[in-house]
């Protein structure tokens, strides 16, 4: 055969079919992976800047709060202030501890302000395991806490009704006044 004859005696749609299902195939198994991959057309926002003000609040839940010489007694009123603090934090991290002759964390650093709130009314001085006030020991379970999130700066509220010579001495021991500024709210 006559090679300027030959293009139109083979039959070349064998082959042209085969190329555009290839591509159909290929553009379908596209689709579905981005289908399933599930793109987001949304921007979603991000933070610059999150705010690590670090507050930790050492609540006293030693017997002596559970005095009834005001009404209501010392712990609800220690509580309420509590409640107030958090609700008037308007960002920054914030934790809870209570003691008695040991401290107990209640909650960790966090942002979340509405599980600290809920948290509180559970608290009381007849749920602790053994009476006495160590505040030395909150400090320190306190500065560990900080620590051991990274941060370098925290503020300690201590929130007691008292606090005896013998525990000045401790906490002066145990307070690192270099990243940690110690303020007490007396019940």
């Amino acid at each position: 055969v006559d090679a300027h004859l030959l293009p139109h005696l083979l039959d070349n749609s064998l082959q042209r079919n085969n190329h555009s299902g290839t591509w159909l195939i290929l553009c379908a198994w596209l689709i579905t992976t981005l289908a399933l991959a599930g793109p987001s057309w949304q921007k979603l926002p991000a933070p610059v800047q999150k705010n690590q003000d670090a507050l930790v609040i050492l609540l006293d839940m030693s017997l002596s709060m559970a005095a009834q010489d005001v009404t209501p007694d010392r712990a609800t009123r220690a509580i309420q202030k509590i409640t107030d603090i958090i609700r008037a934090r308007q960002d920054g991290l914030t934790a809870l501890i209570s003691y008695s002759v040991e401290a107990h964390t209640v909650t960790p650093l966090t942002d979340d302000r509405d599980t600290i709130q809920n948290l509180l009314p559970s608290l009381s001085p007849f749920i602790m395991p053994k009476p006495g006030s160590r505040p030395d020991k909150a400090i320190a379970l306190a500065q560990q806490l900080v620590s051991d999130t990274g941060i370098n700066h925290a503020q300690l509220l201590l929130i007691t009704d008292g606090i005896q010579h013998k525990d000045i001495r401790r906490i002066k021991t145990v307070l690192d006044p270099q990243r940690f500024r110690l303020s007490v709210l007396a019940v």
